[in-house]
């Protein structure tokens, strides 16, 4: 009885924070603050007080390329630490993203017995055709390509769900539909919305490469481009071929020459412009300033000729914070994991006295000259095209946001966006609250008219049972939408139906000519059979629904589960104590 009388009191606390909600005020005083810590409250729903709903469609062929381009390169490695082959390259095909091949220095090299075993040993990509000469082509196999789509799917949902958690955001949904993401913030601010899809969109996808200055030297000399740079003169365009202290050469162009950014104007010029192997062209965008130091609106876009393939990737940061360097202007730290360290350090002493290139989706964001071995697994991005402190730091700390949540592992591209009001409205919710209120009133006096005072137990087992399922959700800081709503009143009838079964089967027991105790007896306990089967039963579809649904199937099966397992114990355990209370004055008679 203690133990009962302690639940519902603290049930009862539980609820305060879902009826008292939290001043939206800052100079109100929540006079629930501490126990709102422990007993969040109840939310509101998408459904319920409307908010964003963004799907995302997940780019997962990006995933599969990248998958390829990994393997391609560990088979590199491998070959060249324990078969001893040296100078293996790869050519990654750019038609067939599954495709690739390995480019061996001789013949012989590819028929030894150790680039075999090296070959066979990852089983992620098979031998599509081996050459007599020295190249073997390879293709990733079609069951790892189907688990890194899939896989592709299920890393956004993570990670962007993380990005929201960190940005504080409450009461969110982001659940999987084939290859999109269905992002769904209820309540949400319209002021914040811009930085919410920036954030959740952004890929974050960190990669360090190495600078190719010699290999730029022939390819911008190279005569396609020569042809290209004597039009641009003629015609009078926005590209220019440099050339920098370091002897790079490269390509500049400023935003919004005939309508265009220098980004854009850039790669239209290069398009149809063939690579070198393993090379690629990235851009990097800085402001210009005035003479006093001031920002101006010009932007120049310049590129810069790297390795395609990343030295080290994002993957291997293990925390980024906000820092300030000595003139107080913010930056972002990174440090890798130990392993990744240790590439760092190892790719930093290999190419002493060259450019590293700092590119965040695709974009450079600096391209510092290594100077020595890089020990400690340290690394730092600054960030120079804000106008202000303020949006400088907002840009480093929402760098920080999606770093340390993780990057997407894929590109995703917006399909729908709606901010969207609540599906009932305020009338619509007032109206159901209502007609909600009104059926329990005629449930509980009817149950009292037709049961007498052995109804009255039963009409106290089912008002804590509703309150032990607000308290759960409350303590779990739930959110409640329209199919939790249809839940909870799905249970709140199946509890009525076990208090039903019990009362009929002591009137059973009753009529047989037992005793009151004994009858109660009785029938609590043939009733228990009967009514655990009928809970089992439900209970299981409900986990189905909650394993295999999505969304609102999920919110039904929620409420549903916990309202099973509260009306066990409310029609077991709390009208039982009633009723044996009700005996206590008067035991050889009950109102039933």
């Amino acid at each position: 009885m203690i133990l009962v009388v302690l639940l519902v009191a603290l049930a009862v606390l539980a609820s305060v924070t879902t009826v008292e909600r939290a001043p939206t005020d800052s100079n109100q005083h929540d006079r629930w603050a501490k126990l709102r810590d422990v007993f969040p409250g109840v939310n509101l729903g998408l459904d319920l007080q409307g908010g964003l709903r963004l799907v995302y469609e997940v780019e997962v062929e990006a995933a599969v390329e990248d998958k390829r381009n990994h393997i391609a390169q560990g088979i590199v490695q491998e070959l060249d630490n324990k078969a001893r082959i040296k100078g293996v390259t790869t050519t990654l095909s750019r038609d067939v993203n599954t495709e690739f091949a390995l480019q061996f220095p001789n013949a012989e090299s590819v028929r030894s017995k150790n680039a075999r075993e090296v070959l066979t040993s990852f089983r992620g990509a098979a031998v599509v055709e081996s050459e007599d000469g020295a190249t073997i082509n390879m293709r990733l196999v079609d069951e790892l390509v189907a688990d890194t789509q899939e896989m592709a799917v299920k890393q956004a949902v993570e990670t962007i769900g993380n990005r929201i958690d960190e940005l504080g955001l409450v009461n969110t949904s982001v659940s999987p539909r084939d290859q999109d993401v269905i992002v769904e913030i209820p309540g949400v601010d319209e002021r914040q919305v811009s930085r919410i899809k920036r954030i959740i969109s952004q890929t974050a996808r960190l990669e360090l490469k190495i600078v190719d200055e010699p290999g730029s030297v022939s390819f911008f000399q190279s005569e396609p481009i020569a042809e290209k740079i004597r039009k641009e003169r003629e015609e009078d365009g926005a590209v220019r071929l440099k050339v920098d202290g370091a002897g790079q050469y490269y390509l500049e162009a400023q935003n919004e020459h005939k309508g265009a950014s220098g980004r854009q104007i850039l790669r239209k010029f290069l398009a149809g412009i063939e690579l070198p192997e393993n090379r690629e062209i990235s851009f990097e965008e800085e402001r210009a300033r005035d003479a006093a130091g001031n920002p101006t609106a010009d932007i120049t876009c310049r590129t810069y000729f790297t390795y395609r393939t990343a030295g080290i990737t994002g993957e291997y940061i293990e925390q980024s914070t906000v820092q300030f360097d000595e003139n107080q202007k913010p930056y972002v730290s990174m440090s890798f994991t130990r392993e990744g360290a240790g590439i760092f350090a190892d790719l930093t002493e290999a190419n002493v006295q060259r450019r590293m290139a700092i590119i965040l989706d695709g974009r450079v964001k600096s391209a510092p000259v290594i100077q020595e071995k890089i020990g400690g697994g340290q690394a730092r991005i600054t960030l120079g095209m804000a106008d202000s402190f303020k949006t400088l730091m907002d840009e480093a700390t929402d760098l920080v946001v999606v770093l340390n949540a993780g990057a997407l592992p894929a590109p995703i591209r917006p399909v729908t966006e709606a901010t969207i009001g609540p599906q009932l409205g305020d009338d619509g919710i007032a109206k159901g609250q209502h007609a909600f209120l009104i059926a329990i009133v005629i449930i509980l006096v009817f149950v009292v008219v037709y049961y007498r005072k052995t109804g009255i137990a039963a009409d106290i087992a089912l008002l804590c049972n509703a309150l032990f399922i607000m308290a759960i959700l409350s303590g779990a800081g739930a959110t409640l939408t329209l199919p939790g709503i249809a839940g909870i009143i799905v249970t709140f009838g199946m509890a009525v139906d076990a208090n039903v079964l019990i009362n009929e089967r002591i009137r059973e027991e009753l009529r047989t000519g037992k005793a009151p105790r004994a009858a109660v007896e009785a029938g609590y306990g043939r009733a228990f059979v009967t009514i655990l089967d009928s809970q089992i039963t439900t209970f299981i579809a409900g986990v189905v629904l909650l394993q295999f649904g999505t969304g609102a199937i999920k919110g039904f099966a929620v409420t549903l589960l916990i309202g099973i397992v509260t009306s066990m114990f409310t029609a077991i355990i709390i009208s039982r104590l009633v009723v044996d209370f009700m005996l206590r004055k008067r035991a050889d008679q009950l109102s039933i």
